[in-house]
């Protein structure tokens, strides 16, 4: 019998991946998710969220890009590591918008610009959002400022959602992207969860999956909340390892003891991850100064000719 099965649950309540059908909408989420749809539907150019890896962004723009109208037609970017013309290249391969394998600059952006005009005549709204954002060159962030100069008289032909970690803000405040920085009027910080949000984001987690059967004694909540400082995908990781323990004891309640063995192993799995990173460095330092000491010596003995 599977974990799952033992615990009455239809699929796994903490899986890491963003999926939007499990989305909570803490204080922080759904102000952020607010924040997208006043946005859009006001023809703001661009708009900045920033959080800390594991807090939810990708998420939120799932359950966001989840609920547009018909109206909407959306490029989300996922790897923005990318020179100015990759950068628009990968937004011709978004829209489905066919091109020649040497096509210039000016080329792509023409045929952008017919295909924004295009929607905006039929009504369509265009949406660029780059997930990951910190990653992108700053030549490649000044392209997008750039790109969204295109206009016309009455509304923006795009409209850009840049989704990052902290660094984000930091390349942003580089003199170089002043620009760019001075255009973003919609920004925000999404929060950690407080407390009383980890308790319901297990509860609300654990009852999407079918998991009415389990119980939750109530010092776990604040273990928990300890362990994960209020991060969803912490939270994830450390309730996850502690169902498969509880089914391993089982047990149909989650006590803080399977909370404290979660942590434990979990550690236990980071310090060994680290003692294996070091082990085959010091083997392949030590291969090296063999390898290096051997062709000294043929070097010496005159058995290696060049």
């Amino acid at each position: 019998m599977s974990y799952l099965d033992f615990f009455g649950l239809k699929e796994d309540p903490f899986k890491i991946t963003p999926d939007p059908s499990f989305f909570y909408e803490s204080l922080t989420h759904r102000t952020a998710k607010n924040l997208l749809k006043y946005v859009v539907e006001n023809g703001e150019g661009f708009c900045v969220i920033i959080g800390e890896p594991g807090t939810g962004k990708t998420t939120i723009l799932r359950k966001f890009l989840s609920e547009l109208p018909e109206n909407y037609i959306s490029a989300l970017i996922l790897n923005p590591n990318l020179a100015p013309e990759e950068f628009l290249k990968t937004l011709l391969d978004e829209f489905m918008l066919p091109y020649d394998k040497d096509i210039s600059k000016n080329e792509i952006l023409k045929i952008l610009k017919i295909f924004l005009l295009k929607n905006i005549s039929k009504g369509i709204k265009t949406l660029i959002i780059i997930d990951e954002a910190q990653l992108m060159p700053v030549e490649t962030l000044e392209e997008l400022r750039l790109l969204s100069n295109l206009e016309t008289e009455k509304e923006k032909l795009i409209q850009i959602i840049l989704v990052g970690q902290p660094e984000l803000e930091e390349k942003l405040k580089l003199p170089e992207l002043k620009q760019l920085n001075d255009r973003i009027t919609n920004k925000m910080f999404l929060e950690r969860l407080s407390p009383k949000e980890v308790e319901k984001y297990i509860s609300h987690r654990l009852r999407l999956a079918g998991g009415e059967k389990i119980k939750i004694d109530p010092e776990v909540y604040e273990l928990v909340y300890n362990h994960s400082k209020g991060i969803p995908r912490l939270i994830n990781v450390i309730m996850s390892k502690a169902l498969m323990i509880a089914f391993l004891d089982s047990s149909l309640e989650i006590k803080p003891i399977h909370i404290n063995s979660a942590t434990k192993s979990l550690s236990n799995e980071e310090s060994e991850s680290d003692v294996s990173f070091y082990h085959y460095l010091l083997i392949f330092i030590l291969s090296l100064g063999i390898i290096i000491a051997l062709v000294y010596i043929l070097f010496q003995t005159g058995g290696f000719k060049i």
